[in-house]
């Protein structure tokens, strides 16, 4: 049987920081020790708080006095979990201040969420600052729960290289997203390839010609090295050309 529950809450800091306006369903979770605010994941092991950066299993934030809550009676210890409007959320700033409009997403920290840097799955978007934090670097923040993958855009001075690393986190993304970045490092891979292979032929090609005339030795070489110059523009337009199709 499923009860829906309300609460009203008295306008005043300390009640704010106790509820959320989403509409919270009521599950039992896997360990104790879970606090107001915490990012919970669903696991084969059940609801838990999340220990991974953008977990993939992020599931909602635990909250002790929802404004709205489906209550299932049949639960002898349920608890209430928003994973869908607006919570107060227990995060920290190590990973970077969190400020209004920044994505907040799960960390290596228990339960804490912190700022989202990187591709991938997210708890929401914070709605406020984190400043008022404890000696331990952690307060809370009004989030807009939306668990959904996303995509942070890297600036001009980002490193490729990390930014084809990510595509690993492709099947965490939306099937456009996954795309991009699978088209990207294939790109990449190609050029790397067929510079190599060029160059390689071009290389054996001038070694085997030297071999025959060593009087056109000088001519040989210089054909190798604008060879290899070319190559190098292949690879260089293929990083380019993939880092283009990411940032679009």
């Amino acid at each position: 049987m499923v009860l829906i529950t309300a609460y009203l809450s008295t306008v005043s800091a300390v009640n704010a920081q106790n509820s959320g306006s989403g509409v919270a369903e009521t599950l039992e979770f896997a360990e104790d020790n879970i606090q107001n605010g915490n990012v919970l994941c669903m696991t084969n092991l059940g609801v838990i708080r999340c220990k991974n950066e953008y977990d993939t299993g992020i599931y909602g934030v635990y909250v002790t006095e929802p404004a709205v809550q489906l209550e299932n009676l049949n639960m002898s210890n349920g608890k209430a979990v928003i994973n869908s409007g607006k919570a107060y959320t227990l995060a920290t700033n190590k990973n970077g201040k969190i400020a209004t409009g920044a994505f907040v997403t799960s960390s290596t920290e228990p339960g804490i969420g912190q700022l989202g840097t990187k591709s991938g799955n997210i708890l929401g978007v914070a709605l406020e600052n984190l400043e008022n934090v404890d000696a331990d670097g952690k307060g809370m923040v009004l989030v807009s729960v939306d668990i959904r993958p996303a995509i942070v855009s890297k600036t001009a001075r980002g490193n490729v290289l990390e930014t084809l690393r990510e595509g690993l986190l492709a099947p965490s993304l939306t099937p456009l997203a996954s795309l991009r970045y699978l088209l990207a490092m294939v790109i990449a891979a190609s050029s790397f390839g067929l510079g190599f292979i060029y160059f390689g032929r071009v290389a054996k090609q001038g070694v085997e010609a030297l071999g025959r005339n060593p009087l056109a030795g000088r001519a040989i070489q210089m054909s190798v090295v604008l060879n290899l110059i070319l190559t190098l523009a292949i690879m260089a337009g293929g990083l380019l050309l993939a880092y283009i199709i990411l940032i679009l």
